[in-house]
């Protein structure tokens, strides 16, 4: 790949910093267009950013696209202070978003644009505060910044940048659990198999995102049918940060069908690249999901281990959503197994603190029927009733079907060992009826994987 072949060589042409883009932007032509088929949209990237330096032949190429003579690019010592300045200021902004460095991003780029800047210009830097804001799990500061910079985008013609500030809209709607996530997501994905030439790395990402959604909905079958897609989209990317995700997803989603060794297999790869990309919020998800993964194979001790490592990291990262209340879930189960009732409700009242300060109803609707067995262990029995209701109100809320179907069935289960008959066979029919719902989605999850090749073909 062009970027590998020049990165720590710098061969090629020296060219006057800002000076490629500068040329696209006034002649108001997007990446792709300028790469015209011949080199790719990142090799322009990369030129524009000062990573590389482009041959002769594709400096003459940017040259004819842009409709500037060859001496408009080449290294002039007098170049405007002011402009050079700027694009400091915006590949600074660049590099803090490449090193994940979020804070320092939504700071800069918060300072940035008390300035006056292009139209193209602030939306890039409004599309970075919202990329930051969504990976430090801000949905509610991203999506303004996210619709504004898209608005932009798609005014300017910049489709490339439209479908990325799209598809992480869709991930911040999600992460505040809009049920209109999913079809913002599968827009993005629409327009970006659109865009040429070819984005497999943006459309990887947005299959992961989509498959995200169906691993917080515990929709399994469907998450594992797009994180497949998603990695034959990727097969040609060389992304660690992504591929960890997918490992991820597929980890989680294989552990919720009951493929252990399969789930630790993913997990651990996952653990070891996010490692390696020093991504340590999701390094202490991955502590979370091992735990809970040990937890369900009835490994207590171990299980506590890493749920409790995982709670002090986000103790100390200042992270709550998706993380803090799950943690605090599995340490309230782990025990309940043990039969401490006492200790696995303070753990649960914490997680439904979590969950009502951060508005995950998911982790509410856990802590009901968690609270619900805890009150059946007591003896109190219409504060379990109550519980369990309530929990199997909200999931029907959310839609979130595989996760109201297992609650019908814990909820059956505990009935049937009052030996009330009745209203144990309604939970056992309702959650037949879902299960049936869930079936006809694993056929279809199966061929997704096929469906994808053949969008490629």
């Amino acid at each position: 790949m062009l970027g590998s072949k020049y990165r720590g060589r710098r061969k090629g042409v020296t060219v006057r910093a800002g000076s490629v883009e500068q040329a696209r932007r006034e002649a108001k032509l997007t990446l792709a267009q300028v790469a015209a088929g011949t080199v790719t949209r990142t090799a322009i990237h990369l030129i524009e950013k000062g990573r590389t330096r482009p041959s002769m032949e594709t400096l003459q190429q940017i040259a004819r696209q842009t409709r500037k003579p060859l001496d408009f690019f080449l290294l002039d010592p007098q170049a405007p202070p002011a402009m050079t300045e700027r694009q400091a200021q915006l590949r600074e902004l660049e590099r803090l978003s490449a090193t994940r460095e979020l804070h320092k991003v939504i700071e800069l780029g918060t300072s940035l644009l008390e300035a006056k800047w292009s139209a193209d210009d602030a939306a890039m830097i409004r599309f970075s505060i919202g990329q930051a804001c969504c990976r430090l799990v801000q949905p509610a500061d991203a999506l303004p910044h996210l619709r504004r910079a898209r608005s932009e985008f798609e005014r300017l013609g910049d489709e490339w940048m439209a479908v990325e500030a799209l598809d992480w809209e869709s991930s911040a709607m999600g992460l505040l659990d809009n049920p209109d996530a999913l079809p913002l997501a599968n827009e993005a994905l629409e327009r970006c198999r659109r865009l040429e030439p070819k984005a497999p790395q943006i459309e990887a990402r947005i299959l992961g995102h989509i498959a995200g959604m169906y691993v917080a909905s515990e929709s399994w079958s469907l998450a594992i049918g797009y994180y497949q897609a998603a990695a034959e989209a990727a097969s040609g990317v060389r992304d660690l940060l992504q591929l960890a995700k997918m490992h991820h997803g597929l980890g989680i989603a294989y552990q919720y069908i009951l493929q252990p060794a399969t789930a630790r297999q993913h997990l651990d790869k996952a653990m070891t690249l996010y490692s390696i990309e020093r991504d340590l919020g999701s390094i202490l998800r991955v502590e979370n999901d091992l735990g809970d993964l040990l937890l369900k194979q009835g490994q207590l001790d171990a299980a506590e281990r890493h749920l409790v490592q995982a709670l002090q990291g986000f103790d100390q990262l200042d992270l709550d959503r998706r993380g803090r209340g799950y943690v605090l879930l599995g340490l309230g189960e782990v025990e309940l197994r043990r039969g401490s009732t006492e200790r696995a409700t303070q753990y649960l009242l914490q997680a439904w603190d979590s969950g009502v300060a951060t508005g995950e109803r998911i982790v509410i609707a856990k802590c009901r029927l968690l609270l619900g067995q805890v009150e059946e262990r007591n003896e109190n029995r219409s504060f379990a009733d109550e519980h369990f209701d309530a929990a199997i109100r909200i999931l029907e809320e959310l839609r979130m079907s595989d996760p109201l179907r297992d609650a019908h069935m814990a909820y059956a289960e505990l009935l049937d060992a009052r030996l009330d008959a009745v209203a144990a066979s309604r939970h056992w029919k309702r959650a037949a009826e879902i299960g049936k719902v869930a079936a006809m989605g694993l056929k279809w999850a199966g061929a997704a994987g096929a469906e994808f090749r053949e969008s490629l073909a």
